[in-house]
C-alpha cells in the first residue's frame, strides 16, 4: 500500500505541475498576443508615419528641386568669378615680376652716370634719391607680390572649398526623380 499512496502522492504532483505549466502557458499566450498586438499597432503608424512623409515631400518636391537648381547655378557663377579673379591676379603678377629689372637698369645707369663726372654731380643726388625711392617701390612691389601669391593661393582655396561643397548638390540633381 505504501507503494500506491506514493504513487498517487507523485501523480497529484504531476497534476499540479501540469497545472501550473498550463497557467505559465496562457500567461505567455497572453504575453505574446498582447506584444503581437503591439508590434501590429506600432508597425500600423510607422507606415502611417511614412506615407504622410512621402505626401508631404511630394508636395514640396518642385520647390526643392527649384531651390537645388537655383543654388548650382550661384555656386557654378561663383566658380567661375573665383577662376576669372585667379586668372587676373596671374596676369598681375606677371606684370609685377618686370619691375626688378626695371630697378635693375636704373641701378645700371646710375653706375653709368657716376662715370660721367662733375658736371652730372647733382644729376648723382637726383639719381640716388630716385634710386631710393625705387628700392622702396622695389620692396613695396615685392610685398604686393607676395600679397597677390597669399591671394592667388586663397583664391585657389576657395575654389576648391565650393566645388567641394556643391558636390552634394550635384549629387541631389542626380536623384532628382522631377527632372
Amino acid at each position: 500500500m505504501a507503494n500506491e499512496e506514493r504513487i498517487d502522492e507523485a501523480i497529484d504532483r504531476l497534476e499540479r505541475v501540469i497545472l501550473l505549466l498550463g497557467e505559465r502557458q496562457d500567461g505567455l499566450d497572453r504575453r505574446i498576443a498582447a506584444l503581437s498586438t503591439f508590434a501590429l499597432f506600432d508597425l500600423f503608424i510607422v507606415v502611417l508615419s511614412i506615407s504622410l512623409l512621402v505626401v508631404i515631400l511630394s508636395a514640396h518636391a518642385p520647390q526643392l528641386s527649384a531651390a537645388v537648381s537655383n543654388t548650382n547655378q550661384y555656386l557654378r557663377t561663383m566658380s567661375d568669378d573665383m577662376f576669372n579673379i585667379q586668372r587676373s591676379i596671374t596676369r598681375m603678377r606677371e606684370d609685377v615680376a618686370s619691375l626688378p629689372e626695371m630697378v635693375a637698369q636704373v641701378d645700371a645707369i646710375q653706375g653709368h652716370v657716376g662715370a660721367m663726372g662733375e658736371h652730372i654731380g647733382t644729376m648723382t643726388g637726383r639719381v640716388s634719391a630716385m634710386n631710393a625711392h625705387i628700392t622702396g617701390m622695389s620692396r613695396q612691389v615685392n610685398d604686393l607680390s607676395l600679397s597677390f601669391q597669399v591671394m592667388d593661393e586663397t583664391i585657389v582655396r576657395i575654389n576648391q572649398d565650393v566645388h567641394h561643397l556643391s558636390k552634394p548638390m550635384r549629387f541631389f540633381n542626380q536623384m532628382n526623380p522631377f527632372r
